[in-house]
């Protein structure tokens, strides 16, 4: 279980640099609004990797 709070964290952590990126970008550039869709669909499969540590996790 050690493993699945690695990855988890390490998603977490990563979910969070994509935000303060693209708000970073937002603040350069209020045009690039349209950017949205695929940062949600970026942080999905961010998620998508934790959910899938912790099913494995909840396997072994």
């Amino acid at each position: 279980m050690l493993g699945v709070a690695i990855v988890i964290a390490a998603a977490a952590i990563s979910l969070g640099m994509v935000g303060s990126n693209y708000m970073k970008a937002l603040g350069r550039n209020p045009e690039a609004g349209k950017a949205a869709s695929s940062i949600i669909v970026l942080a999905a499969f961010v998620e998508a990797t934790a959910l899938f540590a912790l099913i494995a996790g909840l396997i072994i």
